[in-house]
């Protein structure tokens, strides 16, 4: 199964945190930049946002930053149709997997115009780098579509060696890679993928994951923050049908 998540509501929504520390503003929620944090200025804090009209939501999806990792130990998903957040209409936990610097909770399709990210942390303030609020695109196999995906990490750190045989590491991290073909599409299912390229291109990243817990033991592994590495390669394979090829690199 490939999901892509690409129309993300923050984009232009407005947004409101109970604090907030002046150097890491709110507004870096909406860099591309993974570096570029959000941080609040206490252990609990929570931000809302305002989608300006009531809106489906299925998914929430976190990353964290490649320098510093996950800043919350929590993360609370709630909806409601106004801004009072004393009995939200809807709640939920986000799983946060540290390993894998990604945080994801999906559900049921959930309608209203605003949201809420209730965020903990022992650290003296919440951290965060990149939030995806909104619906899924989805593929699966047992779609009538054939499936097939190549994995690898590219090695961001340097080392350097000496003479002596000495080792020197600029610790950095790794960054994922992702090429994968979708086969067999009909146009509805093409029309799906073309969402992601046009609202995205190659110059703006998006949410992918791969795989689920039937299929792999940590699916968060190939789950991430990418940006399209290449033009997507289109095959008409035979009438109505449609084969194509694209290659993903991890957002840093």
């Amino acid at each position: 199964m490939i999901s892509f998540y690409s129309t993300n509501l923050i984009d232009q929504a407005s947004m409101t945190a109970s604090s907030e520390n002046a150097l890491f503003p709110l507004v870096n929620l909406k860099d591309d930049r993974r570096t570029k944090v959000f941080r609040s200025n206490a252990n609990g804090d929570s931000i809302v946002f305002d989608f300006g009209t009531a809106s489906v939501v299925n998914s929430i999806l976190l990353v964290d930053s490649p320098r510093s990792g996950f800043g919350i130990l929590t993360a609370t998903f709630q909806m409601n149709t106004t801004n009072a957040w004393t009995s939200p209409a809807f709640t939920t936990t986000v799983t946060i997997n540290t390993a894998q610097g990604f945080g994801f909770k999906e559900f049921t399709n959930q309608t209203y115009r605003y949201a809420r990210i209730v965020l903990t942390s022992a650290l003296g303030y919440c951290e965060l780098s990149n939030i995806f609020i909104g619906q899924k695109i989805t593929f699966a196999n047992g779609m009538g579509i054939d499936l097939g995906w190549n994995y690898q990490d590219k090695e961001l750190s340097t080392i350097k060696e000496n003479r002596y045989g000495q080792k020197f590491v600029d610790v950095i991290s790794r960054q994922k890679q992702i090429s994968f073909s979708i086969r067999s599409m009909d146009k509805t299912e093409l029309d799906q993928v073309l969402v992601v390229y046009d609202s995205k291109g190659t110059t703006k990243p998006f949410f992918a994951r791969i795989g689920d817990a039937s299929m792999i033991n940590d699916p968060d592994r190939f789950a991430g923050m990418f940006y399209l590495n290449s033009i997507p390669q289109i095959n008409n394979k035979s009438y109505g049908l449609y084969d194509i090829s694209m290659n993903l690199e991890e957002a840093t």
